[in-house]
Formats: structure tokens, C-alpha cells, sequence
């Protein structure tokens, strides 16, 4: 199984992650089934179940508890976006190699919540089979598993410790929020949403070509030479970083972008081929709900008088925008618009403000412990 990122150069890997301050932390593997939860088709009882088809699937969970008792009652699960891993929860910072600026599970850990940060299925070292079959059904399903394990105790905590959380919190990033967001609305299982570097608008008519024209298959980058993806896999192209999550004119360290390209990961084409379906299915959230987005955000906010994205000047605005795609049952919908930042959230100088308004929000909805 191929590695996230380039393999030829594990010191920069390793240089790119924060260390894990404040609490004590185990990766495994979760196994996850993708049919559970996926509609049946024309014909779906003959021949092989989708499931046997596809083979066995893992997903790859980062749990950590906070140091000192007593063990949280409430886990955030991280949920990456596009070319990401779990290490965009935990980024190293440039000035202070010990220290955790940049890294929201660290955030979480001193306002007393445990973490779970995943590599979604088909990203990261998460199993990956054919492209075609990684699309934002199968990420909710897939992470419905990982909720349903956590509350459960199956997933292995830190000095071998069952674990069985009673609260489970959804934390996205950019896809990661749309895979959260369609969780939450189909199975209705959780307690709290955060949802990060998204909105239901694109900021431009041809946002969405100007990112495809950013990516190729995964296999023709020097990063994943050998990797064996098939062409469904893609990443970005070399030095497209900045211009995809930083630009424009944001706060951001260029030492972390630099990390970033050396560090990228890829996607499937099925996961943003299908984006108006995304946003354009209503919802059934029954959990409360908070926007966290950069005023800068060159994806999903509107940066000029041309711009279709959301509203991102003020939280009341981004409310309003996104309110009636949550359904009718949405308890409470905040916001929180970081100033300066752009679509990368955790990755700018900002970070530390935006990281405090999630968690002083949080813990106001949903406690670390009861």
C-alpha cells in the first residue's frame, strides 16, 4: 500500500507533523464495509456483491486522549479534505519544531476532548480501491463506521484502553465538512458539527475547472512514481499548492506550503465530479452546527462584486446563506469568519483564532466530559 506522501523524502514528512503535546495517541486500522448504506442498482443481485467485489477496506484512525483524567466523554473525529491526510489536524510549525501553533488536535487536547483524525477511504494509507468507488457516498458510509466504532469502543485507544465515547463530534475540512454534513443528514448520529473551509456556493462559474486544471493523475507526479494507483487517483500538479488553498494575498508562512507540496496526497475523480449533486441535496441535520471559513477563502466565498460564493464578510451573512440547507431540524446554526485566512484554515498565522472560537463554541454545546 502506497503512502500519502513522498516516500523518496520521509525527513520532510516528518518535519511537516507537530508533535503530539498534551496528549497520548494510537493509529490503527478500523476495517469498514462500503456497501453497507449504498443504494441498491439495476442488477445488484447478480453476480458478486459490491462488497466482495471491492475486497476488504481499513480505515486508518489517529486516537488521542488528552493527558491527566479523566478520559473525555466526547471525541471530535477530524475529517480531511482533497489531498489531504489526517496530518492536516497536526501541522508542524516552521519557527518551533516543539510546538503545536498549527495543530488543531493539540487545540482539542487542552480544551479537554479527545481526537480522532482519519485518513478517509481511498486517501492516506486507508486502504484504496478502484477510484471509481471512492465518491462522497462511500466516505459517508465509511465514516458512519468509524462513528459507530468510537461509540462502541472498538477502535484502539491509547495503552491498549477501551475506549466507548458517548458524544462524537464531526470536525470537516473542505470535503471532509461535505462528507460530515451528508453523514450527519443521512444517519443522523451525532452530536455536534464543525464544519471548515466550506460553503454551498463556489466562488466562481469555473472554480471547479480552475481546480481540475490544477490536477493530473496521481501516477504521472514524481511523488507517486510507483505507486500502482490507477488513473482515477489524481493529485495536483507541481507548485499549485498556494494558488488552490492559500491565494489570494493570505497570512501564511511560505515554509508551509513549501511542506504542503512536498506532503500533498490525491483524490479521486469521483469525489469532485459529483459536487452540484452535493450541494444541491437538501439535508436533514438534527445536530447544532458551526461554519468556521477565511474571509479569504478562494474557493467557497465571494471576494468580488462577480463572485458567486458565499458571503464571508460577517458570520451573520454566512448564516444566513447556509441555514436553509440544513433542513428544517437543525437546532442552531453559528459561524465564525477567521479575518485574512484563506481556504486551509489550520495552516495559516491565524490559526490559534480560529482553533479557540471552535472550541469555546464546542464546549458550549457539547462538553469534553459530562
Amino acid at each position: 500500500m502506497a503512502a500519502a506522501g513522498p516516500a523518496s523524502d520521509p525527513e520532510v514528512v516528518a518535519a511537516s507533523v507537530a508533535p503530539d503535546n498534551g496528549r497520548t495517541c494510537t493509529t490503527s486500522r478500523l476495517p469498514v464495509d462500503l456497501e453497507l448504506g449504498l443504494p441498491p442498482t439495476p442488477g445488484s443481485d447478480i453476480g458478486v456483491p459490491v462488497g466482495e467485489a471491492l475486497g476488504p477496506q481499513e480505515v486508518v484512525v489517529k486516537l488521542c486522549l488528552p493527558d491527566g483524567e479523566p478520559t473525555p466523554d466526547t471525541v471530535q473525529v477530524l475529517v480531511h479534505g482533497i489531498t489531504y491526510d489526517h496530518r492536516y489536524w497536526n501541522i508542524a510549525d516552521p519557527d518551533d519544531p516543539e510546538g503545536d501553533r498549527y495543530s488543531w488536535e493539540a487545540a482539542a487536547a487542552k480544551a479537554g476532548y479527545a481526537t480522532a483524525a482519519i485518513d478517509r477511504i481511498g486517501n492516506g494509507d486507508s486502504t484504496r480501491p478502484v477510484s471509481a468507488a471512492i465518491n462522497i457516498d462511500s466516505n459517508a458510509t465509511a465514516l458512519h463506521q468509524v462513528v459507530q466504532a468510537l461509540r462502541e469502543g472498538r477502535v484502539e485507544a491509547p495503552e491498549k484502553k477501551s475506549t466507548a465515547f458517548d458524544k462524537v463530534v464531526l470536525v470537516g475540512h473542505s470535503y471532509g465538512s461535505m462528507t460530515s454534513f451528508t453523514e450527519a443528514s443521512r444517519y443522523q448520529d451525532v452530536d455536534a458539527l464543525i464544519l471548515t473551509g466550506v460553503s454551498h456556493n463556489i466562488r466562481e462559474v469555473q472554480t471547479p475547472t480552475n481546480i481540475e486544471s490544477k490536477h493530473y493523475p496521481a501516477i504521472l507526479d514524481p511523488q507517486f512514481a510507483g505507486s500502482g494507483f490507477d488513473p482515477g487517483y489524481v493529485t495536483s500538479r507541481p507548485g499549485t499548492r498556494y494558488d488552490l488553498f492559500y491565494a489570494p494575498g493570505t497570512d501564511v508562512d511560505e515554509r508551509i506550503v513549501e511542506r504542503d507540496e512536498a506532503t500533498k496526497g490525491t483524490f479521486s475523480q469521483g469525489e469532485l465530479a459529483n459536487y452540484p449533486v452535493i450541494f444541491r441535496t437538501p439535508l436533514d441535520v438534527r445536530a447544532p452546527v458551526f461554519l468556521l471559513n477565511g474571509s479569504l477563502d478562494g474557493i467557497f466565498c465571494t471576494l468580488g462584486p462577480l463572485d458567486l460564493g458565499a458571503p464571508c464578510e460577517t458570520p451573520e451573512a454566512l448564516i444566513e446563506n447556509e441555514r436553509p440547507w440544513f433542513g428544517p431540524n437543525v437546532p442552531s446554526i453559528d459561524a465564525h469568519i477567521t479575518p485574512d485566512a484563506g481556504h486551509d484554515l489550520n495552516a495559516f498565522r491565524s490559526s490559534q483564532e480560529s482553533f479557540g472560537a471552535a472550541m469555546e463554541w464546542l464546549s458550549g454545546k457539547v462538553p469534553a466530559t459530562s
